[in-house]
C-alpha cells in the first residue's frame, strides 16, 4: 500500500514533501522517494532510497532540490519485488508528452492481461510494480493530457490512489469505489494532496475535502479542475484505515481515527459485558484508543501493561515472517508489576497470522498474568486482500484455517473475542453512517472478480 504526497506551487516543495512523508512513515517503511519538478530548468530531480525518511534527511538537504512541484511516496510492498529499489516510487518516465512522475498507493488487480498485451506490443518494462502500467497506457493515448488519462483509467481495476506530475501540472486520482484514501488540502498558496489529512496539517495546511471516488483532480496554475473518468460506484472504503493503518489524528468520513478506535473498544466492551477481569491493557500503539474506549464502557482500570520500543517499526508491514518475529521480540515488553496476578483484557487491532498475539500472551503469563482475555477490534480475517493491504494467503490466516476453539488453544488465551462486522462499521462510519465499507477480507466476497492468476499469486 504505502502513502503518497503531492505538492503544487510552493518554493520549498521538496521540504514540504519531506515533512509530509515523515508523517506518513507508518504507512510504509521499505523505501521512500521524492520527485521534484523544476519549472525553471524544465526537468525532474529524483531521490529514492531504502529505509526511513528520517535517516536520509541530511542527504536530501545536501542535494537542495529546486522546484515548486513535488510528488513523494513511502512504500509498503504488497506486490512486485518485495525489497530493493527496483519498485521504490515515485517513478519518472520520459514520454512523448515530456517527463512524467507518478506515485501510487494500492493495487491494480487486472495487471496481468494488461501486461500480456503490452509485451505483445513490444513494451519494455522497467519495474515489477503495476504503477508503471498507468504511464505506459497513458503514453499510448493521443490528444490532451486530461482526456488521455481519462481513457487510461477506464482500463484498470483495483483499489488505488495516486498522484502524478506532468511538468507543473499535478494530478490526483482515485479508484471508483474509493477503497484507498486520498485527500486535498491547502497551505498558503500551495495545494497539497496526501493519503491522510494529518500529513496536510503537519505541513501547516488545512484539509479541504476528499478526492472523490473515480475523480481526476487537475491542479495547474493555481486552479482546480475536477472530472470523473467513470461513474463513481458504491463506496467501499477500506476499514483497515481506521482499524490499523492511519494515524489517530487523521480524519476519515468526518471522524478522527482515534474517536473511531475508542468507539470500537466501547462496542467491543458491550459485546464482552460478562467477562470478569481486573484491568484493560492495550497492545501499543494501535490498540491504545480502543483500550481506552473499552475501559470507559466496562469500568475496568486502564493500564499500560506493555512497553513499546519506539525505535522498532510496525511488525505487520514487514515483508518477511522472520523479520516480523524478531520485531515482535524487540518491540513489546510487559511490565511485570502491572500484570502479575491480574486478569487482563488484552486489546489489539487485528489477528492475522497469530504470531504476535501468541508471543504476547505467552510472555504475559510468564510475567505472572492470572488470565488473558484477548479482544480484537477487527472482525476475523478469513481472506486475503487484493486492494492494497498485505494480508497473506488463506493458509496463513489463522481465522481461516482454525475454528474458534483452535484459535483459543493456539494463542493460549482464556478467551478470544472479535468485534462484529456491524459494530466495526458502526464505530467507523462517522457522519456518513455505517455503510460503504469493503468487507472482502472478512467475508471472502470481493468487490471485483479476482482472476485465477491473481488468486494463485497468494
Amino acid at each position: 500500500m504505502g502513502g503518497v504526497i503531492g505538492i503544487s506551487n510552493n518554493s520549498d516543495a521538496a521540504g514540504m514533501a519531506q515533512a509530509g512523508l515523515l508523517s506518513l512513515q507508518h504507512r510504509g517503511q521499505e523505501s521512500f522517494g521524492l520527485a521534484v519538478y523544476d519549472d525553471k530548468n524544465k526537468n525532474f530531480g529524483l531521490y529514492r532510497t531504502s529505509g526511513l525518511v528520517m535517516t536520509s534527511l541530511a542527504e536530501l538537504d545536501a542535494r537542495r532540490f529546486g522546484g515548486k512541484y513535488a510528488v513523494g511516496h513511502v512504500r509498503y510492498p504488497t506486490s512486485g519485488k518485495k525489497t530493493g529499489l527496483l519498485d521504490a516510487q515515485p517513478f519518472v518516465f520520459d514520454t512523448w508528452r515530456g517527463e512524467v512522475s507518478i506515485a501510487l498507493s494500492g493495487n491494480i488487480i487486472n495487471k496481468e492481461p494488461i501486461l500480456k498485451q503490452m509485451r505483445r506490443r513490444g513494451a519494455i518494462l522497467q519495474h515489477s510494480s503495476e504503477t508503471e502500467l498507468i504511464v505506459h497506457l497513458l503514453a499510448q493515448q493521443k490528444g490532451p493530457l486530461l482526456p488521455a488519462l481519462n481513457k487510461t483509467l477506464k482500463q484498470i481495476e483495483g483499489g488505488f490512489a495516486a498522484v502524478m506530475l506532468a511538468g507543473p501540472a499535478l494530478l490526483a486520482f482515485r479508484d471508483p469505489h474509493g477503497i484507498r484514501p486520498l485527500v486535498l488540502g491547502k497551505a498558503g498558496g500551495a495545494y497539497i494532496v496526501a493519503s491522510e489529512s494529518s500529513a496536510i496539517e503537519v505541513m501547516g495546511g488545512k484539509y479541504l475535502r476528499d478526492i472523490e471516488p473515480a475523480e481526476i483532480l487537475l491542479i495547474e496554475n493555481g486552479k482546480l479542475t475536477s472530472s470523473f473518468y467513470t461513474k463513481p460506484k458504491a463506496r467501499q472504503n477500506c476499514i483497515f484505515e481506521q482499524v490499523y493503518l492511519s494515524r489517530p489524528d487523521t480524519v476519515i468520513r468526518g471522524r478522527s481515527v482515534s474517536t473511531a478506535r475508542m468507539e470500537m473498544g466501547r462496542l467491543l466492551a458491550k459485546q464482552m459485558k460478562d467477562i470478569k477481569a481486573d484491568i484493560v491493557v492495550p497492545v501499543p500503539d494501535s490498540g491504545l484508543f480502543a483500550a481506552l474506549g473499552f475501559a470507559k464502557e466496562s469500568g475496568l482500570p486502564f493500564e499500560m501493561g506493555l512497553v513499546r520500543n519506539h525505535y522498532m517499526g510496525r511488525s505487520f508491514i514487514k515483508s518477511a515472517q522472520a523479520v516480523r518475529d524478531m520485531v515482535v521480540k524487540l518491540k513489546l515488553l510487559p511490565i511485570a508489576d502491572i500484570v502479575r496476578g491480574r486478569r487482563i483484557v488484552l486489546i489489539d487491532d487485528s489477528l492475522v497470522r497469530g504470531t504476535t498475539s501468541r508471543k504476547l500472551i505467552k510472555v504475559l503469563r510468564f510475567c505472572g498474568a492470572k488470565e488473558v482475555h484477548f479482544a480484537v477490534t477487527s472482525p476475523p480475517i478469513v481472506a486475503p486482500c487484493f486492494y492494497g493491504i498485505n494480508t497473506p494467503s488463506k493458509k496463513e490466516l489463522i481465522a481461516c484455517t482454525h475454528t474458534h476453539a483452535q484459535i483459543l488453544k493456539e494463542l493460549g488465551a482464556d478467551s478470544v473475542n472479535f468485534i462484529t462486522i456491524k459494530n466495526a462499521a458502526k464505530a467507523c462510519g462517522g457522519r456518513e453512517g455505517p455503510g460503504g465499507y469493503c468487507q472482502s477480507c472478512f467475508t471472502g466476497r470481493y468487490i471485483y472478480k479476482i482472476s485465477k492468476a491473481t488468486l494463485e499469486s497468494r
